[in-house]
């Protein structure tokens, strides 16, 4: 009989196999192509070394572009999306311009090198901890590597071969070792949540130019949810581990320069206003997710009934909040504490 690895990892090569190259980017702009990689002003904080990073990080099964990114997306009006009110999807949002992603499409190529409301980004997702984090590309690409590290998706940058783990965001090796790459906001919630709150958003369409079977997730299912998603196995070695929580609850996490923090969803959910250290995170009832600020410990913020959070007498909506906003990543519970088991939490 098969372990729970050895069929996950099957299940991972019959995603790989019958990948092809990947095609070349189209529709940039005019004029010689920016070589540099956008990349944050301050890195983020790494609980370990790079270099401990780099003998941790071991083959996932294909080699680089194996497992083929979309670099041509084509999109659909949402009145023609066949997809499930409950179908899981990662939004974003950008300059008047909204996208959804479904996750039954990105489950088999992981990354969409895309261009909304003027900005060339990458949406990238890792089904085994279940991040959607966006990245700024620049003119260049990015591409699924093949690696892991901590069971999580590594990246590479396409104009310098760099290696970059998408949750820490931070270069592994090449060029942009110890670099962090420019992050922008996504958001994991599902299809009928996103289209309320973007009617207008176009939807990634099944013509990828790789022929795939969209409707079988060979890891399980979110709706309804099952298979690995659901189990607390996980299938690759973890730098740090956790009994704390079940290895597949789902926490929201940001960090700073020189901090880490993360919170519960469910328990986000419940109390609506959560506070640890100089960081508060407040729940979106609209998309099911939650924002994190870095704000002076202390910080009064309360709930209304109506949605809204207070703040010195006056209102605004989660997202909206007069703190400094973090990029917030939904996350595996085992996942976010293997980079950052030093976190900040309630």
């Amino acid at each position: 009989m098969l372990s729970f690895r050895q069929f996950v990892v099957g299940a991972a090569a019959a995603v790989i196999m019958g990948g092809g190259a990947y095609l070349a980017s189209e529709g940039a702009d005019t004029g010689p192509p920016d070589p540099v990689l956008p990349l944050a002003d301050q890195p983020y904080v790494v609980t370990d070394d790079l270099s401990a990073y780099r003998r941790a990080m071991m083959s996932g099964g294909p080699p680089p572009d194996g497992i083929p990114a979309i670099d041509n997306p084509e999109f659909l009006e949402a009145a023609d999306a066949n997809l499930d009110p409950n179908d899981k999807v990662i939004g974003y949002y950008h300059n008047g311009e909204a996208r959804a992603y479904p996750q039954n499409i990105m489950v088999y190529h992981e990354i969409v090198n895309d261009r909304v409301g003027g900005k060339n980004v990458a949406v990238t997702y890792c089904p085994l901890t279940a991040t959607s984090q966006g990245f700024k590309r620049g003119e260049t690409t990015l591409g699924v590597s093949g690696q892991l590290l901590n069971s999580n998706l590594v990246l590479f940058d396409r104009e310098t071969e760099s290696y970059f783990s998408q949750i820490n965001a931070t270069g592994l090796q090449g060029t942009h070792e110890g670099e962090t790459l420019d992050e922008v906001n996504l958001y994991w919630t599902t299809w009928e949540r996103w289209r309320n709150a973007h009617p207008d958003t176009k939807v990634l369409s099944e013509n990828t130019g790789h022929v795939r079977n969209y409707n079988n997730d060979p890891y399980g299912s979110y709706n309804p949810i099952g298979g690995y998603y659901q189990s607390n196995n996980v299938m690759f070695p973890l730098m740090h581990e956790s009994n704390r929580h079940h290895n597949k609850e789902m926490v929201v996490g940001a960090r700073t320069s020189d901090a880490s923090v993360y919170f519960l969803l469910e328990d986000l959910e419940s109390e609506r206003v959560q506070h640890t250290g100089d960081f508060v995170a407040v729940y979106d009832e609209r998309l099911d997710t939650g924002y994190i600020y870095a704000t002076a410990e202390g910080a009064n913020v309360t709930a209304l009934d109506d949605g809204t959070y207070e703040v010195d007498g006056q209102s605004y909506a989660a997202g909206e909040l007069p703190f400094d906003q973090l990029v917030a990543v939904e996350a595996f519970h085992f996942a976010w504490y293997a980079f950052y088991p030093d976190s900040d939490t309630v």
